[in-house]
């Protein structure tokens, strides 16, 4: 189905350059006049430019993910990964991120799992923004509460004292190394903790709503330190244009997957994956829209809400890929990388930081 699918789009892709083309031959050799095509380019850049958000400045960058791992050295392999440096000269760079507080270690998005990463000594982590019915925001991934905890019920349709009630250790496959339960954090006591640590911290933002977005902007203003330590990081562009649009000053990240609208999951070996939707016709149309989504994403989209970060699927990534956004001065992380043969692949040869669900073997590659 997606090779059909991208046939046509292919297909039609061909048919309005050939178009555009002939129009352009009509209009100089018969017309004699400038071709509607070029007054439209002026037109577009120039709304480019307007509405575009640039990144905040290089220093401000450099100091919330650190020297690029392309540019440190030829040693780069995960023991310096996790290196502690500051105030002996050495320069920070960020290799590993901790994937929800590295949540095969420990429960995922956990206060424990958060001072597990610091303990290892991972620098940076990343976690899920959510908010409750009654507008508390909480760290917590899905949408709802079954997988973590066993229970029913949907994250927007509960409140935070229902949601504070839950054990979120209670499916973790190492459940009997835990001493005690662990409930969902609230999203202030993971930043103060975070940020107490000096982790830098990636803020994965669920919602769309304006909500979030105002929640995003307090976190600011409460922790200004997090304009040193933070990235705001979403799948959808305009949660990320829109925090940025109200606070330039911020860090944006956009994460992306192949088939992110159409399927539910992705792995590059294992070919198409389960349709999001079960009607056909708005399976076929999410996937003309994945397709133009991803063209629209690496030619112009990041540029308009000036991103610095892409996080990018591990299965689409190559050196060639990673060159080209390092000339655009934006930053790859890969997603998600557990296997050791792949840590020391994306590490030494991709030399790129990555996202890991695990710490355990990082200090003995």
């Amino acid at each position: 189905m997606h090779g059909i699918i991208e046939l046509i789009v292919t297909s039609v892709v061909l048919w309005v350059s050939l178009q555009v083309s002939w129009d352009i031959l009509i209009s100089v050799v018969y017309h004699f006049c400038v071709p509607r095509i070029v007054w439209g380019t002026i037109i577009i850049g120039i709304g480019l430019k307007v509405t575009r958000i640039p990144p905040p400045n290089s220093s401000t960058t450099q100091e919330v993910l650190g020297a690029n791992p392309m540019s440190v050295g030829k040693d780069n392999n995960t023991n310096s990964a996790m290196s502690k440096d500051h105030g002996n000269g050495e320069q920070y760079c960020m290799r590993v991120v901790a994937h929800r507080g590295a949540g095969y270690d420990y429960p995922e998005n956990s206060l424990t799992a958060f001072r597990n990463s610091k303990e290892r000594g991972c620098t940076a982590v990343e976690f899920d923004l959510s908010l409750t019915k009654d507008n508390v925001p909480i760290v917590f991934h899905d949408l709802s509460i079954e997988r973590l905890t066993g229970k029913i019920g949907i994250i927007k349709e509960m409140t935070w004292d229902q949601l504070n009630q839950l054990d979120i250790t209670r499916n973790h496959p190492l459940k009997d190394k835990f001493d005690e339960i662990e409930n969902i954090p609230i999203l202030w006591d993971v930043l103060e903790m975070c940020l107490s640590n000096d982790q830098r911290i990636f803020i994965d933002v669920k919602e769309s709503g304006e909500d979030v977005i105002q929640v995003i902007l307090d976190a600011y203003k409460k922790y200004p330190k997090l304009y040193e330590r933070g990235v705001i990081s979403s799948f959808n562009p305009l949660v990320v244009y829109k925090i940025r649009r109200r606070e330039p000053k911020i860090v944006g990240c956009i994460a992306w997957r192949p088939e992110y609208y159409s399927s539910t999951s992705y792995m590059g070996s294992d070919g198409i994956s389960v349709p999001k939707q079960s009607n056909f016709f708005i399976y076929i149309a999410t996937c003309i829209y994945d397709y133009i989504y991803e063209w629209m994403l690496f030619h112009f989209l990041y540029y308009i809400v000036g991103v610095s970060v892409l996080l990018l699927h591990k299965d689409v990534l190559n050196p060639r890929i990673v060159k080209e956004w390092a000339a655009r001065d934006v930053r790859i992380i890969a997603w998600t990388v557990n296997l050791p043969s792949e840590k020391l692949h994306f590490s030494r040869l991709m030399k790129v930081t990555y996202l890991t669900d695990t710490l355990l073997v990082e200090k003995d590659m």
